[in-house]
């Protein structure tokens, strides 16, 4: 660049200096700083990428297509699988991506066995960009995985590993549009459900901590429709007939000329090639088979490599409205409380009690979560003479040896005519005992009663004299402090 000087290091070496020019005059460049606006710029966000698929996805995408048939009308993208044993169509990000990210898919498809839909991101070289198969982070919402439109599996790879996938899970139907997220960080990653344009809260969330990918690789991004049955795991890979790639895989299934996808197979390449994709195979016995045309070479890594068998679905769509990714270049919290989620999400939010609103109920403050005090108007009913009045009992709403928010349980009488107030006790709603004397209550004199908080229940009992009232106040709280 033409803002790039070359100077002289302490040893006199020659080194590139990166610099602004401004006035004809170069200064050293500093990180983060806009020379248009003549400031350090703090941001977290490095990279924001989103398609509409409003113009030609070849713009943003590497586009591989191999029997299937997509089409584009008023912003969305329609994959059609066809029937055709093994046929795939993937469209893979341009842009690269680094981790922590988030990704948000809008989608929508009916379940078809045989079908695989898998939304990824996946580590590439750097050199070169190209898929290395070591990490991936995976969606799955094709008949393959599940042919409800409720489930799905996630799955993440590290390490070059076979894809840890999941057990089916539950998400909103796909048979509408819906939200499908994924966030992965350098110590855990989530999986997210959520209606579109809504302004409820994540439906459903997962996590995974194993097999996590590395958190320090090059990433892009990938959606791929594929005819191909379930996944099978692959446990060795060795030199077979004619030094081809012979696979070891139980019960696999597969007759000789069949079609096979196989990936994430570490360490053993095709000549010098990389496998991945479809082979045609040979049936070995019922535990191997081979992949012909191949050179075996390399070194099996223990633990990786999973095929397929390309076989005919019934012909399902795929739709896509966006695809949207935020690279951060940190995200530690969500100071959002997880952007509307009712699980547990990665957020320093307030979470409530059983995930409850924040709400106050007429005798029990368990559920008043954003308050450390409560309050309750008992009566201003006046008493006639020599009348009792038991307050209405209150609850803390936890049994004992549990954790409870309040400290204090508070009464307070106001009258016109002398009577007594005491606060009583009970464990168990049951028997109740006094936690306080009979306390004087003169005429117009205001009293408080306040003892500590070491039973569940509370109330309190208020004796007027031998006069009737004509002006009464009785109130109690539970107060934090």
């Amino acid at each position: 660049m033409a803002d790039n000087l070359q100077v002289r290091d302490t040893n006199g070496a020659l080194v590139t200096m990166r610099t602004r020019e401004v006035g004809g005059v170069h200064y050293p460049a500093q990180a983060g700083y806009d020379p248009a606006d003549d400031m350090l710029k703090v941001k977290s966000l490095q990279k924001k990428f989103r398609d509409t698929f409003g113009g030609s996805v070849a713009e943003k995408w590497d586009v591989t297509n191999s029997g299937m048939t997509p089409t584009q009308s008023a912003g969305v993208l329609t994959i059609a699988s066809g029937v055709t044993p093994g046929a795939f169509y993937e469209i893979t990000s341009k842009e690269t991506f680094t981790v922590p990210c988030r990704i948000m898919i809008a989608a929508l498809n009916a379940r078809n066995a045989n079908n695989h839909h898998i939304f990824e991101l996946f580590s590439v070289d750097p050199v070169t960009g190209l898929d290395d198969g070591k990490n991936t982070l995976q969606i799955d919402i094709g008949g393959a995985a599940s042919t409800t439109v409720t489930n799905m599996k996630y799955a993440t790879q590290g390490s070059g590993l076979a894809p840890l996938e999941s057990a089916v899970a539950t998400i909103l139907t796909t048979a509408a549009y819906s939200i499908l997220e994924m966030e992965p960080c350098s110590d855990e990653a989530y999986f997210h459900s959520r209606a579109v344009d809504s302004t409820a809260a994540r439906s459903n969330s997962y996590v995974r901590h194993m097999s996590l990918p590395d958190p320090n690789a090059l990433y892009k991004f990938r959606v791929r429709s594929m005819n191909h049955a379930a996944w099978k795991l692959i446990t060795n890979a060795v030199a077979g007939t004619g030094g081809v790639i012979r696979l070891t895989c139980a019960a696999h299934g597969f007759t000789t000329g069949a079609t096979v996808w196989v990936e994430a197979l570490n360490g053993v390449l095709n000549g010098t090639a990389m496998v991945r994709g479809n082979y045609i195979v040979t049936s070995v016995d019922a535990n191997t088979f081979e992949l012909q045309a191949t050179t075996f070479a390399g070194a099996y890594v223990a633990g990786s490599g999973r095929a397929a068998l390309g076989a005919a679905p019934t012909t399902v769509n795929l739709a896509l409205q966006f695809v949207s990714i935020q690279d951060y270049a940190e995200l530690t919290a969500e100071i959002t409380a997880g952007r509307g989620q009712i699980v547990a999400g990665q957020s320093i939010g307030v979470q409530t009690v059983a995930g409850s609103l924040v709400t106050l109920s007429g005798t029990n403050p368990v559920n008043a979560t954003a308050q450390d005090n409560v309050f309750y108007n008992e009566s201003v009913v006046a008493q006639a003479a020599g009348a009792t009045l038991n307050g209405t009992t209150r609850d803390v709403a936890v049994a004992a040896g549990s954790v409870h928010r309040y400290s204090h349980f508070n009464a307070f009488a106001f009258a016109d005519q002398a009577g007594t107030m005491r606060i009583e006790v009970s464990n168990d709603n049951v028997t109740w005992r006094r936690a306080t004397e009979d306390t004087v209550v003169g005429a117009n004199t205001p009293v408080a009663l306040r003892i500590p908080v070491m039973t569940r229940y509370h109330r309190v009992v208020y004796v007027n004299g031998a006069t009737l009232q004509t002006a009464f106040m009785l109130n109690t709280s539970y107060t934090a402090a």
